[in-house]
């Protein structure tokens, strides 16, 4: 049965190459407006870990982490902490206010301290009159939240949106579309003149929206589809809903594959089988490297002295996935263009996305319960006819290796990818699409 799955595989990968099914092709987006993330944010966000108990402390703990294990210098820069941040209601001037308890020092000086680590702060809110855990929305103070989230020194913004799926049970201004209430806090933050990304999180299924639609005028992120969790069906679910909206990504606009659950015990401690596995930890940051999406943590990034007997903090080996400059060079390539499916057949996916300067980065995922050979050539994947072969770069293993004839095959472990970087030896001769 598996010989026949590679057969099957074999065959739709060749399809492509023979110009029986051709690859989709992508024009990078421009986003308008802000001129930000002119490659897909990375970072940390509280939510996945935390909840509604995140705090002061936890962020400087966070960022003392991110600042000292290399999490910084490879990039990952934004802190952000989710909902519950604020109290139940305005002051009498009508501002947001942090809740005494969680963050006694206030966020400006939260965001001063992250900013002193080389750092960058974000927030949560919410186009609506209540955030989902029913604290104070932005919808109509969009220009008194933006400007407070200015001289705090915020620099990213994620923005929510629980609404009921009917309609009819909205009140007030959140009947207006969604692009129109976002819209409103993208003016009020380009108003304060202070770069801030904008960061829309919904459930786009369960409310018939369609942001990476209309995204790239409004955001320089969205999300896709509903929360994930720990699990592996959770990251493969998430992949497949991206794959046929790489038209709508480019620099500074990107589809948002939701955070990163590489290291996430606490969430997944209450059942083991939501974890990740070291392979399938690869294969989450490779595909979302494809996938051009944001690479948001939604781990605990503390020390063990940091988080305690109660926490559970990130290891060496998880941080060693974080840590893959060469995989998450392929996420940040100035080209900007998001990655595709070249086959998706009995869980045995081979995707590849076009880098700057004529490279491809290939991606050999076995989404199934055993091992598995894929296999693909250069041509399925894009790349010009080379006499002199191809270069093979794993990313993974940090080897090289060359194909002579255009040959892209590996033996992928269960849950796992392989990652290549193909380019061309000179002596091209044509393009091979």
């Amino acid at each position: 049965m598996r010989a026949l799955s590679r057969l099957l595989l074999s065959l739709s990968i060749a399809l492509p190459a023979l110009g029986l099914s051709p690859l989709a092709t992508t024009t990078p987006a421009h986003a308008s407006g802000n001129g930000l993330a002119h490659t897909p944010p990375m970072g940390w966000n509280s939510w996945d870990t935390f909840g509604c108990n995140a705090s002061e402390q936890i962020v400087k703990d966070t960022a003392d982490f991110m600042a000292s294990s290399g999490m910084r210098d490879a990039g990952y820069q934004y802190l952000t902490i989710d909902d519950c941040w604020m109290r139940r209601s305005r002051d009498a001037g009508g501002n947001l206010v942090p809740d005494p308890q969680k963050y006694p020092d206030g966020l400006a000086a939260l965001a001063a301290y992250v900013h002193g680590k080389g750092l960058k702060f974000g927030v949560y809110e919410s186009p609506t009159y209540h955030t989902c855990q029913g604290f104070p929305g932005s919808l109509g103070r969009e220009q008194q939240d933006a400007r407070t989230f200015a001289t705090w020194g915020v620099d990213f913004l994620k923005y929510d949106n629980c609404l009921a799926s009917d309609p009819s049970q909205r009140v007030g201004d959140e009947r207006l579309p969604l692009q129109t209430r976002d819209g409103r806090m993208r003016d009020a933050l380009a108003a304060t003149g202070r770069p801030i990304v904008f960061s829309l999180s919904l459930q786009p299924a369960a409310q018939g929206e369609t942001p990476w639609v209309w995204g790239k005028g409004v955001a320089n992120m969205w999300r896709i589809d509903g929360d994930r969790d720990a699990s592996f069906a959770g990251l493969t679910r998430l992949i497949h809903a991206d794959l046929d909206k790489s038209r709508y990504a480019g620099p500074g606009a990107w589809n948002d594959i939701d955070m990163l659950e590489t290291g996430n015990y606490a969430s997944a401690s209450q059942n083991p089988k939501q974890r990740l596995t070291y392979d399938q930890e690869k294969s989450e940051l490779s595909a979302a490297a494809v996938l051009a999406a944001p690479l948001i943590s939604g781990a605990d990034l503390r020390t063990a002295a940091a988080a305690g007997s109660s926490g559970f903090p990130i290891s060496q080996q998880d941080l060693s996935v974080y840590l893959n400059k060469e995989v998450i060079a392929v996420d940040q390539d100035s080209l900007g263009r998001q990655g595709t499916a070249v086959a998706t057949a009995n869980g045995l996916d081979v995707l590849r996305r076009p880098l700057a300067g004529g490279a491809v980065a290939v991606a050999l995922f076995n989404e199934t319960s055993a091992p598995a050979t894929l296999s693909t050539t250069a041509a399925a994947v894009g790349l010009p006819v080379s006499k002199a072969g191809y270069a093979l770069n794993d990313l993974w293993t940090h080897t090289s290796s060359v194909s002579a004839d255009g040959t892209i095959s590996a033996t992928v472990p269960a849950g796992g990818t392989v990652l290549y970087r193909v380019t061309a030896h000179s002596g091209t001769t044509g393009s091979a699409r």
